[in-house]
C-alpha cells in the first residue's frame, strides 16, 4: 500500500502511539495517562459520573419498569464507592437498625453518620446533571465503552478491601 493510504493505517493505529509519544517527549505509560487525563474531553463530565451513570442504566435496562431508587440501592455500594464514601459507614434505615442491634448488643447508630437517602440523592443530582448536559456525550461514550470493565473491576476489589477492614 502506498501514498495517503499507508499514512492513514499508520496514524490511526494504536500501535504506533507508544513511538509517536516517544517522538513527542512522553516517554512512560503513566505520562502518556496524565496528558489524557488533563485534556480529555470528558474531563469535565467526570469519568465517575459516567460510571454512576452506566452503572443506573444497565440496571434499569435489565429489569422493566425498575425505578431510579431500585436501581440505585441494588448497586448501593458500587454508587458508594464512586461517590467515595466507605458503604460501610452508611445508616441504611431503622429496620437495619433495628436487625443491627439485634446481632451486636453494642451496635451504637453514632458510626453510621450519613443516611443512604442522602447517598440516593447526591447519586441521582449527578446522573441528572449529566443527562441534562451531556446525553450525546453519554450515550457515545457508552457505546465505545461498553466491554471496558476496567473500573467496575476497581470498585469491587475496592469493596472487598472496605470489608476485610470491617
Amino acid at each position: 500500500m502506498t501514498g495517503i493510504g499507508a499514512y492513514a493505517s499508520v496514524f490511526n493505529n494504536w500501535n504506533s502511539i507508544e513511538n509517536f509519544a516517544k517522538n513527542y517527549g512522553i516517554y512512560t505509560p503513566m505520562d502518556l495517562r496524565e496528558l489524557i487525563f488533563r485534556n480529555s474531553p470528558l474531563s469535565k463530565i467526570g469519568d465517575t459520573n459516567l460510571e454512576i451513570a452506566r452503572i443506573i442504566d444497565e440496571d434499569i435496562a435489565k429489569t422493566k419498569d425498575k425505578s431510579f431508587h431500585a436501581a440505585c440501592l441494588d448497586n448501593f455500594r458500587e454508587l458508594c464507592v464512586l461517590i467515595s464514601i466507605d458503604p460501610n459507614t452508611i445508616n441504611m434505615g431503622a429496620n437495619w437498625a433495628a436487625v443491627q442491634k439485634k446481632k451486636d448488643k453494642s451496635f451504637t447508630i453514632k458510626k453510621y453518620p450519613k443516611h443512604y437517602t442522602s447517598i440516593i440523592k447526591t447519586v441521582q443530582s449527578r446522573y441528572t446533571r449529566l443527562l441534562a448536559s451531556s446525553a450525546g456525550t453519554y450515550k457515545s461514550w457508552c457505546k465505545v465503552n461498553k466491554k471496558n470493565r476496567d473500573t467496575l473491576n476497581f470498585i469491587k476489589y475496592m469493596l472487598k478491601n472496605l470489608d476485610k477492614k470491617k
